[in-house]
């Protein structure tokens, strides 16, 4: 094979070449555009999934398409007066809506999410009664935002929340609108709000204690010219975060002492005799510990005027202390104890004065 191409090879160089050099440059032409095909079949046979695709951008599909996230083409902005709310508390939200679009946004929806499952909306409500908004199954609704258009309003909100739940919470705003034929979902945080703890403190007098054992002594119901004793006890059964500087304060009405006997579960008692002031305080409230407690002894001698009436035991009762999670002062006052004796079912109503 080879000798017959030198063969042709020869002659073709005799017959043409040697005359007439266009047949050569012809000939090595030809040669290249047959490599070329051959160089381009090869490379679509390699790569046979390849498809270029150039269509007029006026054929792209605009009709309704799934819900897709949006690149901030709503703006929403949230702010609250205040970021420590009780437990079950209603708190006002300021929403300011922003449409950065070109074109109108409908059919938008705001619905609160939040991070724990502990929490959901109790409650939603309008402040102002003529916004635009509507209020519907806990979610705002609102038929229309115009291009370049901003639109606050305020809300009211109350949460549903567990005994156990988080103490910080986690929420954000999520919104789904309509603009230029498709549907868009975006999710904006809101500032976390903070649950202030829920510090239950009580007051309560006893005789008879609620196992029945006899506490007090003297008569009842209580008689003119004779002692009765009665024991009090303050409380604070803490649920939500660590307290410190816990301090309770009373006063003992006229013609009631303090007796020597009281039993203490942390903390320190005082009291001040010209002040007839007394002082219970605690330094550090863990919510690990249950309930803190004070029990203390006073003696009622009745005087004429309490003839008939349910004399008050101790009065002027206060309690003060320090949120240590969320920074909150928690202050209050209780009702004065009388003789009444309500928390105590052997005595309860045993308390009028006699003869």
């Amino acid at each position: 094979m080879i000798y017959d191409l030198k063969k042709w090879w020869k002659n073709r160089q005799a017959k043409h070449y040697l005359n007439h050099h266009w047949h050569l440059i012809a000939d090595i032409i030809l040669v290249l555009i047959i490599l070329a095909l051959g160089l381009t079949l090869i490379i679509i046979s390699y790569y046979p999934q390849t498809k270029i695709v150039n269509e007029p951008i006026s054929h792209v599909d605009k009709s309704p398409i799934a819900t897709t996230t949006a690149d901030k083409i709503l703006l929403i902005k949230t702010s609250m007066t205040k970021s420590n709310i009780y437990a079950g508390e209603t708190f006002i939200v300021k929403i300011t809506l922003e449409n950065n679009g070109q074109n109108d946004l409908n059919n938008l929806i705001l619905s609160p999410q939040f991070l724990s499952k502990d929490f959901s909306v109790k409650q939603l409500e309008k402040v102002e009664a003529s916004s635009t908004v509507t209020v519907k199954d806990h979610k705002l609704w609102l038929t229309k935002l115009v291009a370049g258009e901003t639109k606050e309003f305020n809300i009211k909100v109350t949460l549903n929340n567990g005994t156990n739940s988080p103490r910080n919470i986690a929420w954000s705003i999520k919104a789904t609108y309509q603009t230029d034929g498709q549907s868009y979902t975006s999710d904006y945080d809101c500032p976390d709000l903070k649950l202030i703890t829920d510090l239950k403190p009580e007051a309560i007098a006893y005789y008879n204690s609620p196992f029945g054992d006899q506490l007090g002594s003297g008569p009842i119901p209580p008689k003119l010219g004779l002692p009765t004793n009665y024991w009090i006890f303050f409380e604070v059964n803490n649920q939500g975060n660590d307290l410190t500087n816990l301090t309770f304060s009373a006063k003992l009405p006229t013609g009631v002492t303090l007796s020597n006997h009281k039993t203490l579960s942390a903390g320190e008692f005082s009291y001040n005799e010209s002040q007839k002031r007394l002082t219970w305080t605690v330094k550090e409230v863990s919510v690990k510990n249950g309930t803190y407690q004070i029990g203390f002894e006073v003696e009622l001698l009745p005087l004429a005027k309490q003839l008939g009436t349910n004399p008050v035991l101790v009065n002027n009762i206060s309690y003060l202390a320090t949120d240590s999670y969320t920074g909150e002062k928690l202050s209050g006052k209780l009702p004065s104890i009388d003789t009444t004796l309500p928390q105590d079912t052997l005595n309860k109503g045993q308390g009028v004065v006699v003869k």
